[in-house]
């Protein structure tokens, strides 16, 4: 199956496309490389992906690659892309946050529409249930982030809802 990946070069994305890649799955991977992590360790997580044929590489935001391509015949998407960290989207930099955690989602979720709508798995944050009074947390758990990272993963869980 071709899957699409985003998010491919950072830690879980990398791991993720590994296994599918040994599980015979052909598999597009979009990252941004974005500064949040230096790019030699992004560079490193891929070193196993890029070893193999059934591996594509596009760099590049969400916001600004033409998806349709990227999409076409694709049967799984995995959305693991986002602006991290709960520091740094306060003031000034939540901008980054509804860009490449809200319109950025929502610009994957439309393409893959008009892809033909394959099966869409969004990775979220425990940071969207806030200051949990005890833990294990349960995904049934009152979402009430106490950030803007996690009001922004937040939004896009409920666009993944919406375009389901």
């Amino acid at each position: 199956m071709k899957v699409f990946v985003t998010g491919a070069a950072g830690f879980i994305g990398s791991h993720l496309t590994e296994s599918l890649l040994a599980d015979g799955h052909e598999v597009t991977g979009v990252d941004a490389f974005t500064d949040y992590y230096e790019r030699s360790a992004k560079e490193r997580n891929l070193e196993a992906c890029r070893a193999h044929r059934a591996f594509r590489l596009v760099e590049g935001r969400l916001q600004d690659l033409d998806l349709r391509p990227l999409l076409d015949g694709a049967g799984q998407v995995f959305h693991l892309a986002a602006q991290a960290g709960v520091r740094a989207s306060w003031g000034r930099e939540f901008s980054h946050y509804t860009d490449h955690n809200i319109l950025a989602s929502q610009r994957l979720l439309e393409a893959v529409r008009a892809a033909g709508g394959a099966r869409v798995v969004y990775a979220s944050s425990s940071s969207v249930y806030g200051d949990a009074p005890s833990l294990p947390l349960r995904e049934d758990a009152r979402c009430e982030p106490v950030s803007p990272y996690g009001v922004s993963k937040l939004a896009a869980e409920h666009l993944s809802v919406l375009y389901h």
